[in-house]
């Protein structure tokens, strides 16, 4: 077992709804928490640092990436509906649109979907593989660690 920590405080996803709205008086943070791992690299266990320790003694302790500043752990997010793998951009049709241009006269110009779809098509597939990891580290860097790649683009 390996004990991470401590950190000043732990927001965990324990005892909320499935559905429906969250309040922040649901939500549970471990203050001085710390997060036990299995010897199969899953956690085990998030409560108090200290009484981690105590229950658990011969766990390795592992400290954390930076003790420079307090540190606070939260689930990674997710996001169930993307589709960051496609060819070419849409700079120009984000300005039009932000010129005020409808959807129509972008793609009477050649833009829109139907570009994207072209773009994609001719596109290598290690230069949509480039792009995608590219956008895909992005959003790690977010906090984002769970994606679902929806294709549309052909």
């Amino acid at each position: 077992m390996k004990l991470i920590g401590p950190f000043k405080q732990i927001l965990t996803l324990n005892n909320l709804p499935l559905r429906g709205k969250i309040s922040d008086e649901q939500l549970e943070i471990i203050e001085n928490g710390g997060i036990l791992i299995n010897d199969n690299n899953s956690i085990e266990e998030v409560d108090n640092f200290e009484k981690l320790k105590s229950d658990f003694p011969n766990s390795k302790l592992v400290p954390r990436t930076s003790n420079l500043e307090p540190q606070i752990v939260l689930p990674a997010f997710i996001d169930c509906h993307t589709h960051i793998c496609f060819g070419g951009n849409r700079a120009n049709d984000f300005a039009m649109r932000n010129a005020g241009k409808t959807y129509l006269e972008i793609a009477e110009k050649g833009g829109g979907i139907w570009s994207s779809v072209q773009h994609t098509s001719n596109a290598s597939e290690s230069e949509l593989l480039e792009k995608l990891l590219e956008r895909i580290n992005r959003l790690i860097s977010l906090g984002i660690t769970t994606i679902e790649i929806k294709s549309g683009y052909g």
